[in-house]
């Protein structure tokens, strides 16, 4: 019994030096991080175990990303997200260096699956809009923003969106309103009120 004890404290005290010394890692690479040395936080925190350690290869998408490593960067985010199926952040991350590398048809993929965890993400549902929007498939991106407007019907970036969207498909009396509700939210957006009096 006296053994199990001694194996049991020796567990617990080995558990606490990892955990301890886990936060002393982040703590030198967040400090090499702000002094721009990239490669030196990456190196720092190398040392943890990145099989299991969610938040090691959330961090070391993000540095890659600084360095300009995308692909490493996106490797690093996406086994983040295999490690914990469920976590908005990490694919929030993986944007980043998709959206650099320009690799549109994958960035929706990552806002529609952040949207089939939570359908109320309007950050992701507002640049799935935009991105319909470039690609003039307005009424796909008018569906998003009718969601987020259904939510915060007051939102200044959604409203003058969904007004230029009624424009593109000939309802300009749905786009004089949008724009004028974007127009009571910031009465000193110019290109809006400039755009409403060509209507």
């Amino acid at each position: 019994m006296k053994y199990i004890f001694i194996i049991a404290i020796t567990a617990i005290s080995v558990s606490s030096f990892a955990q301890g010394n886990s936060v002393e890692v982040f703590k030198t690479s967040y400090a090499y991080e702000a002094s721009g040395q990239y490669q030196k936080a990456i190196s720092t925190l190398e040392k943890i175990d990145l099989s299991s350690s969610y938040s090691a290869n959330l961090r070391l998408g993000w540095l890659h990303y600084l360095n300009a490593n995308y692909l490493k960067s996106k490797s690093f985010y996406t086994t983040a997200i295999k490690l914990k199926p469920s976590s908005i952040e990490a694919r929030l991350g993986l944007i980043y260096p998709l959206q650099v590398m320009s690799n549109w048809d994958e960035v929706i993929k990552v806002y529609t699956a952040i949207l089939s965890i939570d359908g109320n993400h309007t950050s992701s549902r507002y640049q799935l809009a935009y991105i319909y929007f470039v690609r003039k498939k307005y009424t796909t991106a008018e569906t998003h923003l009718k969601k987020i407007l259904s939510l915060y019907p007051f939102d200044y970036n959604s409203n003058a969106l969904l007004g230029s969207i009624y424009v593109k498909l000939g309802k300009i009396k749905e786009a004089k309103k949008h724009y004028t509700i974007a127009l009571e939210y910031n009465p000193s957006a110019t290109d809006i009120s400039a755009i409403l009096k060509g209507l």
